[in-house]
Formats: C-alpha cells, sequence, structure tokens
C-alpha cells in the first residue's frame, strides 16, 4: 500500500540517499583493500588482475547501461502505482541486459588470455594468469542481472536499505575470500589471481541470495505480481532498448577518450602519469559519492513524474542541487585549504605528491560543477531524455576536455591537462543547466494532475 510521504525534498532525498552512499563508499574500499592484498602477493598476479579488471569492469558498466531503462521506467511506474507496468520493464530488461551480459561472459570465458593482453602487453605469463582470473570471476557477470534487477525494483519503491545492505555484504564477504583464496591459511589452497576473482564470483552469490530473501520478507516480489488498478497506457517512452543504447554508446565511448586521455599523460612523463592517476582516481570516488545523492533524485523524481505531480518533481531536483552544489563546494574548499596533506594520503614519493598537490586546487573548482552537473542528470534521466545526456557527456569529453587539456599540457604539464578536465564539467554542468531550464519550465506552479482515462497516449514498444 503506498502512503505519501510528508518530508520536505532534502528529508526525502537524505532517506533515501545515505543507504545509496553507503554502498557506494562500500564498494570503493572493497576495491582498494582488493587490490591490495594482490599487491602484497605477487608483481606478475597484480599486473594480470589489473589489466584483466579493467577489462571486466568496462564489461560490467556497459551491462548496467544496458539497464538504465528499468532504472528509469520503475520508479515512475511506481509512482502512477501501476505494477503491470513495472512487470513488463522487467522483463523486456531482463531479456535485454540478460542477453547482452550472457554474450560477454562467454567473451570472458573464451578469450581471457587475449583480453588480459590487450592492457598487459604480450608477457605469457600474465596473459595465463588473467585468463585464470577472468575464468574465475566471469560469473559473477550472470550474477549481476538478477542483483541489479531487484536493486532497481527495491529503489522504485524507496527501500535502498536493502540492497545498500546487500551490497555491504558483497564487499565484506569479498574481502574475507580474497584473504582466504588468495593466500591460502591453512589447509586453503594458494590460488593468487584465480581466487581474487572466485572470491569476486561467490561473495555475488551471496549478495544475490540476501537480496531475494529480503525481497521475499518485505513483499517484494508480491507487491510486483500485483494486478493494480486498471490504468491508461503511460504517456512516456516505455522501449527499454530505446532509452539504454544512448547509455551503452557513452559508456563504452567514455572509456576509450579516458584512454586517450591517459595517454597524454604518459607523454608529460612517469611521475606526472601517477600523479594525474591518483588525482583522477580521487575525482572518480567522489563521483561515486555524489552519484549516491544522484539517483536518490532521480528515483523520486521519477516517482513523482509517475504520479503526474511536476511541482513536487520540481521541488525534488532544486534540493538535489542545493545538496550536491554544497558538498561539492565544501569538499572543494578542503582540497584547497590542504593540498598537499590531500596528496600525501594517497602516495609517499614526494615528486609524485607535488604533482598530485598541483592539479588538486583544478579539481576543487571542478567539484562544485560536477555537483550541478549530477544534480541535472538526475531530472534528464528521470524523463528518459538518455540521449541528451549521451551528447552532453560525449560533446564535452571530445570536443573540449581532450583539445584543451592536450593543448594546455604542452606548455603546462600535468595542470594544463587537468584544465580540460575542468573544461569538461564546466560544459557539461552549463549545457545540462541549459535542458533542465527548459525541461521544468512552469513546473514550479503546476500541481499535481490526476491521471484519468483516455488522456494519456500509449509508447509502448
Amino acid at each position: 500500500m503506498e502512503t505519501t510521504d510528508n518530508r520536505g525534498p532534502a528529508r526525502q532525498l537524505t532517506a533515501v540517499g545515505l543507504p545509496l552512499l553507503i554502498g557506494a563508499v562500500s564498494a570503493s574500499l572493497s576495491g582498494i583493500i582488493d587490490t591490495a592484498m594482490m599487491g602484497r602477493y605477487g608483481t606478475t598476479d597484480l599486473a594480470a588482475v589489473a589489466g584483466t579488471a579493467a577489462v571486466f569492469d568496462v564489461f560490467g558498466n556497459v551491462a548496467m547501461a544496458s539497464m538504465i531503462g528499468y532504472q528509469i521506467l520503475a520508479p515512475r511506474f511506481a509512482g502512477r502505482q501501476d505494477p503491470a507496468g513495472i512487470r513488463r520493464a522487467l522483463r523486456a530488461t531482463a531479456w535485454w541486459c540478460g542477453g547482452l551480459t550472457l554474450l560477454l561472459t562467454a567473451l570472458c570465458l573464451s578469450a581471457g588470455g587475449w583480453l588480459a593482453g590487450l592492457i598487459a602487453g604480450g608477457d605469457a605469463q600474465v596473459q595465463a594468469i588473467g585468463a585464470d582470473y577472468l575464468t574465475a570471476r566471469a560469473p559473477a557477470m550472470v550474477l549481476l542481472v538478477p542483483f541489479a534487477l531487484l536493486t532497481v525494483s527495491f529503489n522504485a519503491y524507496g527501500e535502498t536499505r536493502w540492497p545498500a545492505t546487500a551490497g555491504v555484504l558483497v564487499n565484506v564477504v569479498n574481502l574475507v575470500l580474497d584473504a582466504a583464496l588468495i593466500y591460502g591459511p591453512g589447509p586453503l589452497p594458494r590460488l593468487g589471481a584465480t581466487g581474487n576473482g572466485l572470491a569476486t564470483t561467490l561473495a555475488s552469490a551471496a549478495g544475490l541470495a540476501f537480496l531475494i530473501v529480503c525481497a521475499r520478507r518485505q513483499g517484494l516480489f508480491r507487491r510486483l505480481a500485483e494486478r493494480g488498478p486498471d490504468r491508461p497506457p503511460a504517456d512516456f517512452e516505455t522501449s527499454v532498448p530505446k532509452l539504454a543504447w544512448p547509455a551503452m554508446v557513452s559508456t563504452g565511448l567514455d572509456y576509450a577518450i579516458l584512454a586517450v586521455f591517459f595517454g597524454v599523460l604518459a607523454a608529460i612523463g612517469t611521475t606526472a602519469l601517477a600523479g594525474g592517476r591518483i588525482a583522477f582516481e580521487l575525482m572518480v570516488f567522489l563521483f561515486g559519492v555524489g552519484m549516491a545523492f544522484a539517483a536518490a533524485a532521480r528515483i523520486l523524481v521519477g516517482r513523482a513524474i509517475g504520479a503526474s505531480d511536476r511541482h513536487t518533481a520540481w521541488l525534488l531536483w532544486r534540493a538535489g542541487r542545493r545538496i550536491l552544489l554544497g558538498s561539492g563546494v565544501l569538499v572543494g574548499v578542503l582540497l584547497l585549504l590542504a593540498p598537499r596533506m590531500a596528496a600525501g594520503l594517497f602516495t609517499s614519493f614526494p615528486a609524485v605528491r607535488d604533482q598530485t598537490a598541483a592539479v588538486l586546487p583544478l579539481l576543487a573548482a571542478a567539484l562544485p560543477l560536477m555537483g550541478l552537473t549530477l544534480a541535472n542528470l538526475s531530472l534528464i534521466r528521470a524523463l528518459g531524455h538518455t540521449r541528451w545526456d549521451m551528447y552532453a557527456n560525449l560533446t564535452a569529453a571530445a570536443g573540449i576536455q581532450l583539445p584543451i587539456g592536450w593543448w594546455c599540457s604542452s606548455f603546462a604539464g600535468l595542470p594544463g591537462a587537468f584544465v580540460g578536465v575542468f573544461a569538461y564539467w564546466l560544459a557539461r554542468a552549463v549545457f545540462t543547466g541549459v535542458i533542465c531550464r527548459r525541461l521544468t519550465r512552469g513546473w514550479r506552479t503546476t500541481a499535481a494532475q490526476p491521471t484519468t482515462p483516455g488522456t494519456e497516449v500509449e509508447t509502448t514498444r
């Protein structure tokens, strides 16, 4: 039974976003500790895992991008109390995303050595270890689909704590199994990189089992199976592939553009590449934290749109902008006040620390722009305009970040390259801000409009 949420927009966003934030931080810390464990096992195994894990992450992110359609549709159908619509979107996503994931999994199993060689070079030992790692980890790709479908379904109803708890469980189990399977204490086999991959698969299975139990006990399956009241056809795009393909293209090309960007850093010098990598990873971590609240805003805005309440959707978007902009300003000020201290948290080498500290002021200046961009994207994606998101991202990355970064790096070194990063976030913030202003024109004073039969147009594919 749906109940009205009388809390203010900021409190609603916080309630939904905090569990997502905990899950995001947990995953980031787990990845760092996971890498540190391999770093203490052996250089060759670390190189193999680093290369093949990068390939696996590309595949995993493309698979998750294929689910953006369900992430958009589920909250909107939940907002208009249409479980049949959620079921249709879920089935379509299971076929679409599941088929893609099976294809990527088969590629990992059949061409693991070749994939490892793409990143780690032609070392035969590295390729062999990388192939074993991918073979052990590939089943986790298949488990990702039902886990993500249940996560999105829970989130659509605003119950983010169960997926977040499952995510923390996955990371804790993964770390425990890493220690057991990588190093093989006592009677356990010492599996190295293969143990790392196997730990990820087993942890994913444990997380999925936990989430299934939660879905049964919390009545999610029952809710999804309800017939619900008769609803007129949806007046928004309901084709999962049409909503998903721009995000998939954007994600795939993003990695290609990043490869070129790090090529620019490598041309500056090894120390600059190391410092730039640290600064970039810090930006990725903060981006992931911001995405937690952006996802909360997307979910709540989608529910409001599904209920034909544009005024509430506008209030939620504005609250999301204030939270993410304020957080960006706060963290940016901290980086500006102590760049060398922040850089020292990641490296003990003076030359690398100096390079990292030199670009942190630029990153600090970009953080408020990142916050605005994420808040704007929460609205754009909630409304299903994934192509505009793709155009904004690729235009800013390929048309602004790379040319400006390459040109400025030729006379300013690493800071010049990160001028391009700042320009990227500035362009995305401006572009998405203009789109959101046009999309929300008149929403501030628009009250909720009840849905009546015959007033909506069917667009289901």
